[in-house]
């Protein structure tokens, strides 16, 4: 007397009738000898595995440094300055003190900048935006910055999917009221920060 035989994914099924399948037993799912921490992802053909492929950066340290001097005054168009790098874990391109571009290689990123600068009067504000050079291309949403410390926080943040290379800055939409750059004081270095994440 002959019986069907049916298996699934490779395993036939127990007295029972219960199949027991790993991940690795689906046809299309290369996973035989996964470690901890790895993901499974689709790489166009198959199901394999891989490792987590985000990257960090932070750019500010919160160091007790004046705002830079040269260049010109803050204003609408002109790029925000930051100071120093924590961990540059994205491999951009950037200054190792006071800074207003730096460079990211091609991939996806998500983008948040906090700009510290002060205000001469209350009722000061500065707005911006992350501004692509390399593709002329204000990007993402608007922060701001106002008088007081605890106005330091409405962050501007963007996503990002580079092709090739681009020249990343944190560009001056608005500015009412703002401080001389040798007035600035500490503020921008104290408070102000960029993070990077790196997607892909």
């Amino acid at each position: 007397m002959s019986h069907n035989k049916i298996t699934v994914g490779g395993q036939e099924p127990n007295r029972e009738g219960a199949v027991s399948l790993a991940l690795d037993n689906l046809s299309n799912v290369s996973a035989s000898s996964p470690s901890a921490g790895q993901t499974i992802a689709y790489n166009g053909a198959n199901w394999a595995l891989g490792d987590k492929s985000v990257s960090l950066a932070v750019f500010g340290t919160g160091a007790s440094q004046a705002y830079p001097t040269g260049g010109s005054e803050i204003a609408s168009g002109v790029d925000l300055h930051f100071y120093g790098v924590q961990y540059n874990g994205v491999g951009a391109t950037v200054g190792s003190a006071w800074f207003d571009t730096f460079t990211l290689s091609a991939g996806n990123y998500t983008l948040t900048a906090v700009s510290g600068v002060t205000m001469s009067a209350s009722g000061g504000i500065v707005t911006y935006r992350w501004y692509d050079q390399t593709n002329t291309t204000l990007v993402g949403t608007t922060g701001n910055v106002g008088f007081e410390t605890d106005t330091v926080g409405s962050p501007a943040v963007a996503y990002l999917s580079l092709t090739s290379s681009a020249v990343l800055s944190v560009h001056c939409i608005t500015a009412s009221n703002v401080n001389t750059l040798a007035s600035q004081g500490n503020r921008a270095a104290e408070y102000g920060f960029i993070t990077i994440r790196r997607l892909s």
